[in-house]
């Protein structure tokens, strides 16, 4: 064996060393629920789910540590109320718990939209007699994951509309069950990998692959305020554009799919709300529409006034509906302006700050409720 060889082994065995030796002390350091990417198998309702027990996730599937007998509250919804950007324990759910006092359950997970919310609570979140069921209704996209939910899933065929259903005939829907390839496999097995990849050398390289496919992110900088945030318009209008009639059809199956939900839990004596969450354009819309390089975005304006008329339609039928509602977006409004709320990248997901504001607007919510 040359002297070239055996200084290549020795490297080479020092390197492999020392990232195991990174590997445990990260998770010493670090609880793998918030790093470990969890596989995620296909299921005939949800479209996809996370496999039992993967990814630290608990026995349902879901971000917890296991799953209890009986909680308080259960918190339904998609990647907002999952926590993506915080860790686990710093999502709005578990904040709403510890402010509370109330004990909290993560029914939720990325992707999923009202058709998914009310089957949840149909077939887990009951099981756990809560006295409260929160939904984390994303105005982003979950009215097109109400339409994909609809109009790919056989058990909800009654409910679509045959002109919809013709135009939708030769589209294919993501179910997101995992790739194989080699990255997959170290974001499931290494904390030290999900470590470096969620930093800002994997914000860049993503960033980077987004516009290499031609999608604008915009770049919001109010030094004044402290803020350098992005946006990705093309990505948010496709889920609010109501000229576009996959849209509007996914408002009304959305708005029908919410008032099922409330009428489930009333015949179960259990509470029920609603928590609105805007796009975070529509959070830093007064500093996009007052910003010298934003303020001719017709993307962006588009974008704004589509999502405000669907928040007051929203509002209105839950209203005529009686379902209980909390808009949090004028307390992240309010919160833009001082501190920061969301990663400074192009990410439309709140950081822990604005999940507390979030949690803090359903717990003043809740105490006045009760107070009443």
């Amino acid at each position: 064996m040359n002297n070239y060889l055996k200084n290549f082994l020795i490297i080479f065995f020092t390197v492999i060393l020392a990232l195991l030796v990174a590997e445990g002390l990260s998770r010493l350091f670090f609880d793998p629920i918030d790093f470990l990417k969890p596989k995620t198998v296909s299921d005939e309702v949800l479209r996809y789910k996370i496999e039992p027990n993967s990814g630290a996730h608990d026995s349902w599937g879901f971000r917890n540590k296991s799953v209890p007998e009986t909680v308080d509250i259960v918190a339904v919804g998609d990647s907002h109320t999952y926590g993506i950007s915080a860790t686990a324990s710093n999502s709005w759910p578990n904040t709403l718990g510890r402010i509370s006092g109330k004990e909290t359950y993560n029914l939720s997970l990325g992707g999923y939209g009202p058709v998914e919310y009310l089957y949840l609570m149909e077939e887990k979140a009951l099981k756990l007699n809560p006295e409260l069921i929160i939904v984390g209704f994303y105005l982003g996209n979950d009215l097109k994951d109400s339409l994909t939910a609809v109009y790919t899933v056989p058990i909800w065929e009654d409910l679509r509309n045959a002109e919809i259903a013709s135009v939708l005939e030769d589209k294919k829907d993501d179910k997101r069950t995992n790739t194989n390839n080699i990255s997959d496999w170290f974001a499931a097995h290494s904390v030290l990998y999900r470590i470096v990849s969620s930093s800002f050398i994997g914000d860049s390289l993503r960033q980077s692959r987004r516009i290499k496919k031609g999608e604008d992110v915009l770049m919001l900088d109010a030094a004044d305020y402290g803020i350098h945030t992005g946006f990705t318009p093309d990505s948010r209008l496709k889920g609010l554009d109501l000229s576009n009639s996959e849209v509007r059809e996914g408002l009304r199956l959305t708005l029908e799919f919410f008032n099922k939900m409330n009428q489930l839990a009333k015949e179960k004596v259990i509470d029920f709300l609603v928590v609105i969450i805007p796009t975070k354009e529509s959070v830093f819309s007064e500093f996009i529409l007052t910003s010298d390089e934003l303020s001719n975005s017709e993307k962006l304006k588009r974008l704004i006034e589509n999502e405000d008329v669907v928040n007051k339609v929203v509002k209105a039928y839950f209203k005529d509906h009686g379902i209980a509602y909390v808009d949090v977006l004028e307390k992240l409004r309010e919160a833009a302006g001082r501190e920061q709320i969301y990663p400074n990248n192009f990410g439309g997901h709140s950081n822990k700050n604005g999940y507390r504001i979030i949690a803090n607007s359903i717990n003043q919510y809740l105490k006045l409720d009760n107070s009443q």
